[in-house]
This record gives structure tokens, sequence and C-alpha cells, in this order.
């Protein structure tokens, strides 16, 4: 067999992939959040960064313990000697890792589960410290602060930091316009160490040893030595690791005279790194390390041949990279930057002189400081012409595909059609022809049918991949915390009603912006503020920040306000119109009896009374009832007072048409002061959707409210116990869904 590594590396993640979708593994920590506890453990690992909290730099130690978990340890005050490798005793508060609680939102628990960190302790007491010096990791970690320390003296600030995270693998000091300009263009790889850089680095290395005397088998012992403590000083990420394993294998066939294998040696890194830590497999940036090396290896070849070496060979390897590395982006991202294959060309070729001249700005910058300030202008240099490639990107539209989430069976069977691509091309393709000019035109004959057979495999397995089907309509409470989020879908629109949180910052990049993402939508057909609270604006208006920056935000079309009074607009109601304007996004405003036109469903405005006069804003909350087929939804915002009064007092006129509500979304997060038993017994509501904070500091939903609706009979989800809740609805059924259940 050809590449018997290749089929047992295969073979092994195919059943570590299956054992993880049966076994459930533990997430986390079972220790509760801010108990204090004690630990012992040995320094493995320290890294500085600045507080988001303080704005100080702090020290952060890895502590593993006799199990050989991780603790994080976070210390504001860096006056102890803290070597690497001694045995620490600390007592601190421990911080379990959120877990994701919406569609699309970014699991922290499992990502440090793939890391092997259980918690993070703050409010840290040293309580002992003793052991031994872990010396050749104590020396790799302050030579890299004294390599950062040089960056920092032969470059500004955002470059310094740039180069930190290409160079050692040190994201802390990397800013956030910068990691999101990459992300969004598609270049964000280049700040990972990874087979680029072992490559520069490790091959100079070894043939300048050849170049000056030093025989292969020192010249290779030498080099791997090298690129293993650099591995170590930039942390060993899973794609470090697997160009630090192939680079090896490499050297070692050129010392016993054998023929390299990438595919093999590759291979032999996966199961290495599997038989270690299986789930890996949940590990965006190893499948996509692993996915480029498959592209190159396996799917390079089978390209059409005026692909391959026609006039648009430079973007075949692109391409094939992005054929294995889609189902990756779509399953962890959602989004895809559509300019990113070409975007690339202009900033790969690029990279090896980048390196080389940080390289050189360190060493430089040791010897003699101005020369290493002159390679810190070339490293400047490049890096605006990579933020200048990333602004170009972002200012075409139509810069990014919302691809949505797909299943595991679209997955499944994306790689078994693009598995057929490679398999037909290698099977049926003649790298000598024959002498026979008969044959040799049937082989054509026979080719060009098999290549018209693969390529519709390939086409069908796209299809596979990015179809979403729409649903009739769906209605998701996010789990923003102390606030409001509902998106509604149909097959022809969405829509936003609300969304904000004063419990949770940034709501809409972590909230908001993924699961529109997750869902594959792109565009919004209207944002529906119910009234100008904090708690339910907060993200809209960090929603039009996103239009403005960036040219692939999600679309809004209309901005729909409640039609009340000039005198009852406050200051963030105007901001919003006025921010809205700016953009481009339609202004319309709805009060009762408004309709708001969708073929699909009824979408009616039940409050406020047009022109509404109040100087409370939850007065004048909007109201919507949607209908579709025997559903019947009435989202209330956090109407209470005159605006409660009114509303109950125009059901209660049209009780026939309201009575026996399906979905009921509870006022202002379950407060005791609405949703009174006189309007619970006019709509009397199947389920009950609350919208509120865990430990919430108001205390919702309030006891008394919950009872009413207990009374009533309904069935209440309430997202901070729940996450997000999702009601599915066709023409036979509602089936409700939570998100950690």
């Amino acid at each position: 067999m050809k590449r018997p590594l290749c089929a047992v590396g295969g073979l092994f993640a195919a059943a570590v992939f299956f054992l993880l979708l049966v076994i459930q593994v533990q997430e986390g920590s079972e220790l509760p959040d801010r108990a204090v506890v004690t630990i012992t453990g040995t320094i493995c690992g320290k890294e500085e960064k600045i507080s988001s909290y303080i704005g100080e730099k702090q020290i952060v130690l890895y502590l593993k313990k006799e199990d050989g978990r991780k603790i994080m340890l976070y210390l504001d005050d860096a006056g102890y000697k803290l070597p690497m490798g001694c045995i620490l005793k600390v007592s601190g508060k421990v911080r379990n890792f959120p877990e994701s609680r919406n569609p699309g939102e970014f699991d922290s628990r499992s990502y440090y589960r793939i890391l092997k960190i259980e918690y993070s302790l703050t409010d840290v007491k040293i309580l002992g410290i003793g052991g031994r010096e872990n010396v050749p990791e104590e020396l790799l970690y302050r030579v890299k602060q004294s390599f950062e320390e040089i960056l920092d003296r032969t470059m500004n600030s955002e470059d310094s930091g740039v180069m930190k995270a290409i160079l050692l693998g040190d994201k802390n000091w990397l800013s956030d316009d910068i990691k999101d300009a990459f992300k969004k263009n598609g270049i964000i790889h280049i700040i990972a160490v990874s087979g680029v850089h072992i490559s520069i680095i490790g091959m100079s290395l070894y043939r300048l040893l050849r170049k000056v005397g030093v025989k292969i088998p020192a010249a290779a012992a030498i080099s791997v030595i090298v690129m293993l403590m650099y591995g170590v000083m930039c942390g060993m990420s899973a794609s470090a690791f697997r160009a630090i394993v192939m680079f090896a294998v490499h050297l070692g066939a050129d010392i016993i005279g054998r023929t390299y294998d990438m595919l093999s040696a590759m291979s032999l890194s996966g199961i290495m790194l599997l038989v270690s830590c299986p789930l890996y497999l949940k590990h965006s940036g190893f499948l996509m390390s692993f996915g480029a090396v498959i592209a190159i290896g396996y799917v390079l070849p089978a390209m059409p041949d005026t692909i391959r070496t026609g006039k648009l060979k430079f973007m075949a390897a692109s391409l094939s990279i992005v054929l294995v590395t889609l189902p990756v982006n779509m399953c962890f991202y959602y989004t895809y930057p559509v300019y990113s294959i070409v975007l690339n060309l202009f900033v790969l070729p690029l990279m090896s002189v980048l390196i080389l001249l940080g390289i050189a700005a360190i060493i430089f910058g040791y010897v003699f400081l101005p020369a290493g300030i002159v390679s810190g202008i070339g490293c400047h240099l490049i890096l605006k012409w990579f933020l200048l490639c990333c602004n170009t990107g972002s200012s075409i539209p139509g810069n990014t595909w919302y691809a949505g989430h797909p299943e595991i069976w679209q997955v499944l069977i994306y790689l078994i059609l693009l598995g057929a691509f490679v398999i037909i091309k290698l099977k049926t393709h003649k790298p000598v022809p024959s002498t026979d000019s008969a044959k040799r035109r049937l082989d054509e004959i026979r080719e060009r049918k098999f290549d018209i057979i693969r390529h519709v495999f390939l086409f069908a397995g796209l299809c596979v991949l990015c179809l979403r089907i729409r649903p009739e309509l769906r209605i998701t409470a996010l789990d923003v915390g102390q606030g409001d989020g509902i998106v509604i879908e149909t097959k022809t629109a969405n829509y936003l009603i609300d969304g904000g949180s004063t419990s949770k910052k940034q709501v809409a990049k972590y909230q908001l912006i993924p699961f529109l993402s997750y869902q594959g939508i792109g565009r919004l057909d209207a944002v529906i503020m119910t009234h100008e609270d904090e708690d339910h604006v907060s993200g809209i208006l960090e929603l039009f920040d996103e239009v403005e920056k960036y040219k692939g935000a999600i679309k809004i079309d209309n901005l729909i306000l409640p039609k009340v009074g000039d005198s009852s607009k406050g200051e963030k109601y105007r901001t919003l119109e006025e921010k809205a304007r700016e953009l481009g996004i339609n202004v319309a405003y709805i009060g009762r009896e408004d309709k708001i036109r969708n073929r699909d469903v009824e979408i009616e405005c039940l409050g406020p009374v047009k022109n509404m006069i109040t100087d409370e804003p939850n007065a004048y909350s909007t109201v919507l009832y949607v209908k579709k087929g025997s559903f019947k939804g009435l989202f209330t915002g956090d109407v209470d007072g005159v605006g409660q009064d009114n509303l109950r007092a125009y059901v209660g006129a049209h009780r026939d048409k309201f009575a026996d509500i399906t979905l009921l979304k509870v006022a202002h997060h379950g407060s005791r002061y609405t949703t009174d038993e006189a309007f619970l017994d006019i709509v009397h509501p199947k389920v009950a959707f609350i919208s509120c904070a865990q430990n919430s500091q108001y205390h919702h939903p309030h006891k008394e409210l919950l009872e009413r609706l207990d009374n009533i009979g309904a069935k209440t989800y309430i997202t901070a116990q729940n996450g997000a809740i999702t009601a599915l609805v066709n023409d036979k059924n509602v089936k409700i869904k939570t998100y950690l259940d």
C-alpha cells in the first residue's frame, strides 16, 4: 500500500471523530464560580498581557496539577520571582470559562478544554514556592521577553504587536482593529507560527550549517533542536508542532538518503497530536493547518490542467486550500471572505521577506539599534501594504459571504464527493501517454468523460455543503443577559426585534452577529426598536457602527421605531434616527394597527397608540402581533404603566382575535409589575419566553410573575436558565428548542 501511514492516520482521525460524537466529554471545571480554593502545581507557562479591567500589565501563569490539567493564574503583583518549573501553592477565586449560550457564540469553555486548561484563578495569593527551576524553559521565556523588548525599541507599538504575533506567537499585543481586519479579509493565518516560519528559519539554518561544512546528521540535529526550542518559546501550537515534526522527518530523510513524503510526515504529526489530545479535532487551528497540507498534497494535483499549469497556476494552490478548508470556515466562522483568494496572492509572497526582516530587526537591534530600526521600517512598509490590501478588500461591497453553519451530514457528503473528485483523477489519469495514437486518443476521451463526472461530483458536493433551507417561521430569543434580542426568520425576510444588554459588553460582536452569521443571515429586512432603553438598543448601535466601518457587515434595510410624539423621544431614540439616515438605512415609524408587509406571516403593531406622549420609554414600547396559520405570537418589549393599560384594553376589546396566544414574549424581563392577571386571562398563552440575565441584579424573573404564568398553565422558558430559546413554526405544530438543553 502506498503511504500506509496516511491510511492509518485517516482511519485514526475518523475513529476519534465518531467517538467524540458518541462520548460526552466533560466540559470545564466542577467547582462553582467564585469558590475560594487552594491548589498546588508546577509552573509550565507564563506570559504578560494588559488587563482588560485595570488597563495595566499582568503576569499570567499556567500551573500544571498532578492530573495534567492546567490552571490559569492572574497575578497583579509581579514582585515574586516565579521561574518556570518551580512548584507553587496558591489560593484564589475560581473563574470558570463561560460556555456559549447562543448558536454561533464562541465557546470559551470548550476552547480551553482543548488546551487542557480547567479554569482561571483571580485574587491570587501565593502561599509557598518550592521545587527547582526548569532552566531551559525559563531561559527560553527570558529570550522571548528580550526579543519582544527589542521589537518594541525598533518599531512603533502597532507594528511591534503584529510582529510579536507573527514571529513569537504572542498575540497579547495585537490590536483588535488589526486582528479584525486580518480575520475579515481571510489572512488571519499569517499571525500563526506554522510551516512558513519553520521552513524559512529551519531550512535557512540547516543550509547555512551545511555550507560551513557541518555534516548532514549534525546539521539536521542542530536544526531540529533549534526549531523545537523555537516552538516551545512560541507556545507550541498545533500548527507549529505539525510543521516541526514534518521538518524533522524531512531532515531525517536526508540523513538516511530516503525520499521525503510530505503527506506521510503530516500523518505522523497528526497521529501524535490526536493521541496527546483527541479534542484537537474540534480545534479550528488544527483543522485549518492540516487541511492546507492535505490540499497541497492531494487536491492540487487533481486540479484541472488549465488551472494547475496554465495561466491561472498562481491561484491553483489557494483554490485547492479553499476547497479543503471551506467546511472548516463554515463550521467555525459561518462566513467566508470572498476576495481572500486574490488577497492572499498579494500577501503570502511577502511573508518570507517580512519574517526575515523581523529576525533582522531583532538581531541588529541587539547589536546596533539603528540597523534594527531600518529593518523595522521594512516591516512597517510591508505591514502597511497588508493593511492597505485589507482596507481595499473591506471597501468592496459583497466582500463577505454569510454562509451559515452546515450540518455534520452536509460536511461528510461534501468531503466524500471531494475525495471522489481527487481519487477519480488519480485512477484515470495516465502520466505517460501511450505510444499508440489510437489508444492514446481513446485514453484522452475516457479521461475527459471521467473529468466531467468528477467535476459534477465536486459541484454537487458544494451544493450540498452550501444548502440552507429557509424556515417557514423561526423565532429565537437570544440570551443577551439583561436585555432583549429576538430574531424572526421567515422564508423571505429576517427581522431583529431589539438588541441590547446592560450585563454583557459588546453584545453585537459576541452574541448578535455570531448568531446571524450562524444562521446565514447577511441581511436584515428590518431592525425593530421597541424603545430606547440601553438593554434594548446597545447592540443596535454597535451594528450600525459595524455597517459604517465595514462594507461586508450585515446589511440593514430598515429601522422601525415606535411612532411617538417628539417630546417622548430621548437621546438614544434620536441617535438611532440620525445614525440610520447617515448610513442610508430607511427609517420608518410604527403605531397601533400598522402592519409590516410580509407574504409569509402577518405582523401587526398593537402599540403604542400613535403619537403617544409619555416620559417613560417603557410605556411606549412597540408591541407586535405575529400570526401564521394557527400560530399567534405576541412580543411586548418592556411595555408597562400606561402602555400596558392601553394594550390590555385593546386586546380585551378584540378578545376573539387575541385569545389563546401560542407564544408570549413576556414584558420587561419577567418583572412583577407587568403581564398582570387580567391581561393573561385574555391572551392565555401556551408558551412564554422571558429574557433576563443570570443572577439578575433586578432579581428577574420575579416569583409573582412566574406564579401567574404557572396558574394559567403556560410553559415558561427563561434565557438565564435555557440559553437561546427557539420556536420553530410550521403549518402543523410549534417545536420549542433550548440551546443549553
